[in-house]
C-alpha cells in the first residue's frame, strides 16, 4: 500500500489517498480495475461533499464505495473509487475533487495526481493488429454506387441550402443580441424565484443562476465559459485578472456545493443568491469597470 499524498486544510480536514497493493503490486494492462482510495477526516461542523471529477480522460469509473463513521467530534470517511484504463503506456490518473464548506468559507481540495504504467494486452513483439485479407472478388457494383452518391450529395446539397437559407431569415428577423449584461440581468429577472424556492428546487434554481452567470462571462469576456468545469473557469478569471474574479469563484463554488453535495442553504442565502448574480453583472459592466479604472 503506497501513501501517495496528505492536506490538511485549515487544521480541519485531514485527506490520504493510495492505491490498493492489489494495483501496484501486478502489471496492469488496459481494462483492468484498479482501486483508489481516499480517506477524509474533519470537524462534525464542517461540510465536505462527495468526490467530483471534472474529466476522466482515458479512465472510467466503475464504481465508487463510501463508508462513514463519526468518533470523538469527527467525522471519517472512506472513499473506495474502482477505476479502469483504456489506453496504454504512462497515463495520469484523474484527479478528484471535495467541496469543504467550513461556517462561511468553502474551499475546495484535491486528490493526488500521479502517473501509473499500463501495459498492451497484444502478444510479445505484435506491434498491431494484423491486416484483414484481401477483399473476394464479387460483381462490381462501382458505377451503381457512384451514381447513387453523386444523386444523394445533390438532394443533401439542396437540402442544406435550403436550411441555410431559412437560417439567414431567422436572422435578419431576430436582430443582434442584446448587450451581454442586458441579457443576463433579462434572464435573472425572469426566474420564478419565490415560486422554485418555496417548492424546494434548490438545485435547479442554483443550476439556472450559474448557467446565466456563465453565458454572461462567455458573452462578456470572450472565452468558452459555458462549456467549462468550475476549476476552468476560476482559471482563466485569474489568468485574465477579470475584474471580482473572487466573488465570482466563491459563487460558482457554493453554487457546486448545492448542485453535487446535497447541501441546502439556508432560506437567506437562497433568497440572496439571485441578488448576488445580478449585483456581479452589474459591477463587471464596461460602464462599472472603466468608472473603477
Amino acid at each position: 500500500m503506497i501513501l501517495l499524498m496528505t492536506v490538511f486544510l485549515f487544521g480541519m480536514v485531514d485527506m490520504k489517498t493510495w492505491l490498493s497493493s492489489e494495483s501496484t503490486n501486478k502489471e496492469l494492462t488496459i481494462g483492468d480495475p484498479l482501486e483508489l482510495n481516499v480517506t477524509l477526516r474533519y470537524d462534525e461542523m464542517t461540510e465536505v461533499s462527495p468526490p467530483i471529477f471534472d474529466s476522466l480522460g482515458v479512465f472510467a469509473v466503475i464504481d465508487i464505495e463510501n463508508e462513514v463513521t463519526e468518533e470523538d467530534g469527527y467525522v471519517m470517511e472512506e472513499y473506495t473509487i474502482r477505476l479502469a484504463p483504456f489506453n496504454i503506456g504512462k497515463l495520469n490518473v484523474p484527479q478528484f475533487r471535495f467541496l469543504v464548506k467550513e461556517g462561511e468559507t468553502i474551499d475546495t481540495v484535491f486528490t493526488d495526481s500521479f502517473s501509473l504504467e499500463i501495459a498492451s494486452t497484444l502478444p510479445e513483439g505484435m506491434e498491431d493488429i494484423h491486416d484483414l485479407k484481401g477483399p473476394v472478388e464479387y460483381p462490381n457494383y462501382l458505377p451503381f454506387i457512384v451514381g447513387a452518391m453523386v444523386a444523394a450529395s445533390g438532394v443533401v446539397g439542396w437540402v442544406v441550402w435550403r436550411f441555410l437559407k431559412r437560417i439567414g431569415k431567422a436572422r435578419k428577423l431576430a436582430g443582434p443580441l442584446p448587450p451581454p449584461w442586458i441579457e443576463a440581468l433579462i434572464a435573472l429577472d425572469n426566474i420564478p424565484a419565490k415560486e422554485w424556492i418555496g417548492k424546494g428546487l434548490v438545485k435547479r434554481y442554483y443550476y439556472s443562476l450559474s448557467e446565466i452567470l456563465k453565458r454572461y462571462l462567455e458573452r462578456r469576456f470572450e472565452f468558452n465559459a459555458l462549456e467549462q468545469t468550475t476549476t476552468e473557469i476560476v482559471h482563466h478569471l485569474k489568468t485574465r485578472k477579470i475584474l471580482l474574479r473572487d466573488e465570482f469563484t466563491r459563487f460558482f463554488t457554493y453554487a457546486d456545493l448545492v448542485k453535487y453535495a446535497k447541501f441546502a442553504p439556508a432560506l437567506d442565502d437562497q433568497q440572496e443568491a439571485i441578488e448576488k448574480a445580478k449585483e456581479l453583472v452589474h459591477k463587471t459592466k464596461p460602464d462599472e469597470v472603466e468608472a473603477k479604472r
